[in-house]
């Protein structure tokens, strides 16, 4: 089997000839152009001879002119919809592009994008967000359909240059928002996000970010994959398999990836394989690597993973 085949046949849930793999972590280049965007993924992907690209997207979502926060319900409402090629996507949008010319029929790419309430939060509300739920509700839920909105048009585009899906973080757990801000401010967000994108790619991973999960709620995001962390908060692969549809992307541990030894990483191969079964698993760390792991735990991982399909 070549890349895209054994990636296409995991989500189908057809044999493989082996655990597909793939790990990611972020590059540190938002400052730089697409064309070193471009090449940076390329050549991590090549080297460890992945066989699904996750292409990092760490280029900012604008803030509105004059402001360094949004704090305020003023603020808020000084969110637009926007064009995402008038912004700093435009670059991410272009290494889009670049990526899907090297990689065409070579392999699939997945494209990032942080959920609504993640945009929000991490690049224009930061500390002020629990203040503005519990005081201005109307507000917030005002602002994440203006953000969802240019994510859509942002996702859109992004499948149209080439991506084979979106890989979209939701930080669905109660270290970010309680079961009741969840149902509020984030999942009818990423549902309408994943509904405006079903049928435009064949590769759409919902990412689940955090350790206290509210998984139940996640099993009927419409995705096609579900990367979690497996061995920080879980539920295990095993759990996992029983209580979603998904294709299941997991088994490295993300956290302790660089304190272990080489053996150790092939154990969590080994598990990982056995565990995820014969088919819908892709061996994956449950969210990015840090960005000093050493090549040779890498490569240890890859090299387990080229076992075949357990």
């Amino acid at each position: 089997m070549n890349k895209i085949e054994r990636v296409r046949a995991a989500l189908a849930g057809r044999p493989v000839d082996r655990t597909p793999f793939t790990v990611w972590y972020h590059f540190g280049n938002q400052h730089a152009p697409a064309q070193r965007a471009a090449q940076v993924h390329l050549e991590f992907f090549d080297h460890y001879d992945l066989d699904l690209l996750k292409l990092m997207n760490d280029y900012d979502y604008p803030m509105p002119a004059g402001l360094e926060v949004v704090a305020t319900p003023a603020d808020l409402a000084r969110l637009e919809p926007f064009d995402p090629l008038q912004t700093p996507f435009a670059t991410q949008l272009q290494t889009v592009e670049l990526v899907a010319t090297a990689l065409r029929g070579r392999a699939l790419f997945v494209d990032t994008v942080f959920n609504a309430w993640n945009t929000l939060k991490r690049n224009l509300v930061r500390d002020a967000m629990a203040a503005l739920m519990a005081q201005h509700p109307e507000a917030v839920v005002a602002a994440l359909r203006i953000v969802n909105d240019n994510l859509i048009r942002y996702a859109q585009a992004s499948l149209a240059r080439g991506a084979a899906g979106i890989f979209l973080s939701v930080p669905a757990t109660a270290e970010s928002v309680t079961p009741e801000q969840y149902e509020r401010f984030m999942r009818p967000f990423d549902l309408a996000l994943l509904e405006a994108i079903k049928g435009r790619g064949e590769c759409h991973v919902l990412h689940a970010h955090g350790e206290r999960l509210y998984f139940d709620r996640l099993a009927d995001y419409p995705a096609h994959a579900l990367s979690w962390a497996d061995q920080n908060g879980g539920p295990s692969i095993t759990e996992a398999r029983k209580r979603t549809p998904f294709t299941l992307m997991a088994g490295l541990n993300h956290v302790t990836f660089t304190e272990v030894s080489a053996a150790r990483v092939r154990e969590q191969v080994r598990r990982a394989a056995a565990e995820g079964g014969p088919t819908r698993f892709i061996l994956a760390p449950g969210c990015s690597l840090p960005t000093y792991a050493y090549p040779p735990l890498i490569r240890a991982a890859r090299e387990e993973s080229s076992h075949g399909a357990r």
